[in-house]
C-alpha cells in the first residue's frame, strides 16, 4: 500500500466488533438516539427521533430491509437508519432519497408535548437492500463519519487475521485454521452482504471499497481453504 491512503491501513488499535453497535453509533454521529418501530408495523410516513444535541441533525431516516415486506413475519422490524441527503448525494453515486421540493429546510428539533428533550421529525423513506445488517457499517464510512480503520477492519475480519494484512494468502490460512465452521460463516454473510451493498448502492471512497474486497477475498479463500483441508481429511481417512 502507498503512503497516499493511511487512513485505511489496518492499525495495531484493534476492538472487539462484538463490543460495537454499530447503528447506535451512526445515530450518535448524527446526534439523535437509535430508536425501533413495533413488530410487524406498517413502516410510517414521518418518524420522531429523540435528538441528543442540536447540531449536525439527520435530514431523513430510511427504514432499512433485506426481505420484501409481504415476508415480514410477526416479530420482523426494519433497521431505522438516519442519513443526511447533502452526505449521502456527496458519497454515494445511487440515488435513494426523493428530491425535495424547491426552498425546503432541513427538519429542525422541537420539544414534544409530554415528553422531556427535544425530536426532530424526519421523512421516512423504505429501502430494500441486498443485506441490512451492514447498512450502518457501510453508512459510517461511506458517509465519512467514521475514519478509524481498525472498527472497520474488526468488524470484517478477525484481529489475528488483520495482523497480517495486506499479505491476502497469509491471512485467508490464518482465518482458515483460526475460525470455526460457523464463524467462516457468519463473516461471509456479513463481507459479502457488504460487498452486495456497495455495488448497490454504489460509494464513491475507492478505498474503503478496496478494503471491503479484500475482506470479502480473504474471507472466500478461507473457505475454500477449509473445505479442502476437510476432503483431505475425509479421503485420508481409512476405511
Amino acid at each position: 500500500m502507498s503512503g497516499s491512503r493511511p487512513h485505511l491501513l489496518p492499525s495495531k488499535q484493534y476492538i472487539s466488533a462484538e463490543d460495537c453497535d454499530l447503528l447506535d453509533l451512526l445515530c450518535s454521529r448524527f446526534n439523535v438516539a437509535k430508536t425501533t418501530l413495533e413488530p410487524a408495523s406498517e413502516i410510517p410516513i414521518t418518524l420522531d427521533m429523540r435528538v441528543k444535541q442540536d447540531a449536525h441533525i439527520p435530514s431523513h431516516v430510511l427504514a432499512v430491509f433485506d426481505i420484501p415486506e409481504s415476508e415480514w413475519g410477526s416479530s420482523y422490524q426494519p433497521l431505522l437508519v438516519p442519513i443526511r441527503v447533502d452526505l449521502f448525494t456527496r458519497g454515494f453515486r445511487s440515488k435513494i432519497i426523493p428530491l425535495s421540493p424547491p426552498g425546503s429546510t432541513f427538519p429542525v428539533p422541537h420539544c414534544a408535548e409530554n415528553a422531556e428533550g427535544q425530536f426532530v421529525t424526519l421523512p421516512v423513506v423504505p429501502l430494500l437492500v441486498p443485506h441490512a445488517p451492514s447498512i450502518p457499517l457501510l453508512f459510517l464510512f461511506g458517509l465519512g463519519l467514521e475514519i478509524r480503520s481498525h472498527l472497520l477492519c474488526c468488524c470484517l475480519l478477525p484481529a489475528e487475521v488483520i495482523g497480517e494484512f495486506p499479505a491476502s494468502p497469509t491471512m485467508a490460512n490464518i482465518m482458515a485454521t483460526l475460525c470455526s465452521d460457523e464463524q467462516l460463516r457468519e463473516h461471509s454473510r456479513f463481507n459479502h452482504g457488504l460487498w452486495k451493498n456497495i455495488l448497490s448502492l454504489g460509494p464513491r471512497d475507492s478505498h474503503f471499497i478496496e478494503l471491503a474486497r479484500t475482506a470479502w477475498n480473504v474471507t472466500v479463500e478461507a473457505r475454500r481453504i477449509r473445505q479442502r483441508n476437510t476432503a483431505s481429511h475425509i479421503t485420508s481417512v481409512p476405511n
